[in-house]
Parts: structure tokens; C-alpha cells; sequence
């Protein structure tokens, strides 16, 4: 691993034991109020995919509270999580063979 990856992964780890901490200290946790940094270490999504999301007005709800400033509630994250669920599989995989719980979405009805 280099010196970076390192760094990295140390930089990760702080933030997750960070966010840790804040959850089992909070009243609701569901109203947490979490940084860019912290849904990242959360979802396992990158700070910069988050911020794309923002632009493209996609992703779990967030506010800006100041103009420097992007906070996202845990219960939103949560939410988007479970409403956004896909999982990506290969064109070989086996469990396409199975129509009945497969649904195939035409390029069209994609676009917005």
C-alpha cells in the first residue's frame, strides 16, 4: 500500500469512528446532521460522486446552511439507500435467465 492509500485510509477511518461517536450520542439519530465526508465514509460513495449528485440534483436530500456549507440528514441517506437499491450484474450472470424477477427498463424511459 502506498503512503497515500495509506493516508487515505486513516483520513476514512477517523471520519467513520467520527461519525460513530455522533450516532450513539445522538437523541434521534435518524436527524443527524452529517458532512460530505461522512455519507462518503457511510455509503461508500467518493466526496466527489456526492458532490456530481448535488449538480445534477440527484442523490439524498441535503441543505446548505451556509454557502461553504452541504449537510446531509441521516434519515434522507438512509431513505435514498433504500429506495435507490440497484445492483449491477454481468450479462452472463445466471439470474438474468429468470424473466419472472427480472425487469428490463428500455434505454427511452431512462432519460429524463
Amino acid at each position: 500500500m502506498t503512503a497515500q492509500m495509506e493516508a487515505a485510509a486513516a483520513s476514512l477511518l477517523m471520519v467513520w469512528n467520527t461519525l460513530q461517536a455522533k450516532l450513539q450520542t445522538a437523541v434521534n439519530p435518524d436527524d443527524l446532521l452529517m458532512t460530505p465526508e461522512e455519507v462518503a465514509a457511510y455509503t461508500g460513495l467518493s466526496v466527489p460522486a456526492l458532490a456530481m449528485m448535488r449538480h445534477r440534483k440527484q442523490g439524498p436530500s441535503f441543505s446548505h446552511p451556509t454557502s461553504r456549507t452541504t449537510l446531509y440528514r441521516k434519515g434522507d441517506v438512509d431513505a435514498w439507500v433504500r429506495e435507490g437499491h440497484v445492483e449491477v450484474v454481468k450479462p452472463d450472470d445466471e439470474r438474468l435467465q429468470d424473466k419472472e424477477h427480472v425487469t428490463f427498463v428500455p434505454a427511452e424511459e431512462t432519460k429524463e
